[in-house]
């Protein structure tokens, strides 16, 4: 019985902005967008990859609240990483702060955990109850080199069903990440 729950999370990739998402120190040829796009997660080519360190700082803000259960990361044995600082609903972190304060969670990576097929690591459940941005700072990689490569990321858990039950519509979610600054979503004003 207490896996019931489970068989309700799924990947939440469409319930993240990618416009809104960033990732500090990847290399401008192998992108954060190459980890995380359904289009290129499973092509080998294409990668997210650290630039001038091992070091990466990924900022992702969800369209809605989530629930986040846990974390599918792939990359080669050599150069995935090997540890991650999660921070949820935790704005303007840098690496400094990455490194100094306090994470939400941390995680510890072997090979097995990042292979390909691999299962998603679980997360502490009642700490990601809420989560509207998330920041995942990754300290090293599993071989000690200089860069650090990740093939696919997948973020697993559930949106947060508002009172009447319904999730958000497509315009609500439009509205939420309408263009520019200094746009405004079609009828408000």
């Amino acid at each position: 019985l207490a896996a019931a729950p489970m068989a309700q999370h799924s990947d939440l990739l469409e319930f993240i902005d990618l416009r809104q998402c960033e990732c500090l120190n990847a290399s401008k040829d192998h992108t954060f967008r190459h980890c995380m796009e359904l289009e290129s997660r499973d092509k080998e080519d294409l990668f997210l990859q650290s630039d001038c360190d091992e070091e990466l700082l990924i900022h992702i803000t969800f369209m809605q609240g989530v629930r986040l259960a846990a974390i599918k990361l792939e990359g080669p044995a050599d150069s995935a990483p090997s540890s991650l600082r999660l921070f949820a609903n935790r704005i303007g972190i840098d690496f400094d702060a990455a490194k100094a304060e306090t994470p939400t969670q941390s995680l510890q990576l072997t090979a097995n955990n990042v292979a390909s097929g691999s299962s998603p690591v679980d997360l502490r459940f009642v700490l990601f109850q809420n989560v509207t941005t998330l920041s995942i700072f990754v300290g090293g990689n599993l071989g000690d080199s200089d860069e650090t490569i990740i093939s696919k990321l997948c973020l697993i858990g559930v949106p947060i069903v508002h009172a009447d039950g319904l999730k958000r519509s497509t315009d609500q979610q439009a509205s939420a990440t309408a263009g520019d600054w200094g746009s405004s979503p079609k009828g408000i004003s």
